[in-house]
């Protein structure tokens, strides 16, 4: 009997559509050629929708998230809505009225790619292969604050449970890895980073097989330029990890290339989305990098138990990267037999590849 999953689809705003269809694409060839089956759910959010309802996530669409056996959401946004509206109301709303507690970025640099980062080759000649586990719900994410004519004020809170389970997200996750976890913080000036790692420090001692340390975030900053082959996963708070994950995509070579996970393990609840954001000034002209969002659909089918189906995927974009397809963010100078194309064709590519 063929395993069907019910999927809700958020395209989203610029180059949302794009790439989110390029991401569909790949699925219908992993459906194919795994004898899964995919029914995809429209749930409208994001700017272009507040614009003709006033709303940018109805509960009609929250709630169809709450159905679905995961979500795919491309990146919402545009310059004509006002910055902080959409992104309060759809990114953060989503993670905290699903608990999606763990935002999981995956950050690698494909071999076929070395020359694209921006990192000396010295840099980058033994890998970049780092998980980053980011806490998702709390921290100065969590829409506590105000804001008015004499000022403004954001509202950091961190409870034991949310830094408790999210440290041990990571730590289950270094055991299938390099069994290193490093904590990110800021606790010689934060009193909730000083409690996050005195948490660490606890874990710590309940993980003895696994290699920890702690860093602060302006020092980690540094690292992940200087020695970013050294770190396995990488765990820190809501702002640290959104900072420091655009960072590290950089270092793979383009931010169009990394693939992110909201997850919620106990309730099997996932959000999948790439890291970059709805770019509407190159919206509707086919040049949007996919593989972010593609990816993400490999970080799905191992989230919904599909791990096989997952890295056809993986191996499929290496696939197509390895014989010189580039979009736009990712073309050197160094190669000669570097083919350009657009949106379109690399999901098509790749989707080709998935049915090799």
């Amino acid at each position: 009997m063929t395993q069907t999953y019910r999927i809700a689809v958020i395209e989203g705003d610029g180059i949302g559509p794009e790439i989110v269809t390029a991401a569909r694409n790949v699925l219908q060839a992993v459906a194919q050629r795994n004898g899964l089956s995919f029914e995809f759910i429209d749930a409208p959010a994001g700017a272009s929708v507040y614009q003709k309802t006033g709303q940018a996530l109805s509960q009609d669409t929250l709630s169809k998230c709450r159905d679905a056996d995961a979500i795919i959401k491309g990146p919402v946004g545009l310059p004509s809505v006002t910055p902080g509206v959409v992104e309060r109301e759809v990114v953060l709303g989503l993670r905290q009225d699903l608990d999606l507690y763990a935002n999981v970025r995956p950050i690698r640099l494909y071999s076929c790619l070395k020359d694209q980062s921006p990192l000396r080759a010295d840099k980058v000649e033994n890998g970049v292969d780092i998980l980053f586990v980011r806490e998702n719900s709390e921290g100065l994410y969590s829409r506590q604050g105000l804001k008015d004519d004499a000022g403004a004020t954001d509202v950091s809170i961190y409870s034991q449970k949310a830094v408790d389970r999210i440290l041990q997200y990571a730590f289950d996750a270094a055991k299938s890895r390099r069994k290193k976890v490093t904590s990110v913080d800021k606790a010689n000036v934060l009193k909730t980073s000083l409690f996050w790692r005195e948490r660490f420090q606890e874990m710590a001692n309940a993980h003895p097989d696994v290699q920890t340390e702690s860093i602060y975030v302006d020092a980690m900053s540094q690292y992940l330029i200087r020695c970013p082959s050294n770190y396995d996963v990488v765990v820190t708070d809501n702002l640290f990890g959104d900072i420091l994950t655009d960072e590290a995509s950089e270092i793979i070579g383009s931010l169009g290339l990394g693939p992110g996970a909201n997850l919620n393990p106990e309730a099997k609840t996932g959000m999948f989305e790439p890291l970059h954001g709805s770019a509407p000034e190159i919206a509707s002209s086919d040049v949007a990098n996919p593989i972010g969002m593609i990816l993400s659909m490999k970080l799905m089918l191992d989230f919904l138990g599909q791990p096989d189906a997952g890295k056809r995927v993986d191996q499929a974009v290496q696939t197509v990267l390895e014989q010189g397809y580039r979009t736009a963010d990712i073309v050197g100078n160094t190669s000669t037999s570097m083919q350009v194309i657009g949106t379109c064709r690399m999901g098509d590519l790749v989707a080709a590849a998935v049915l090799v």
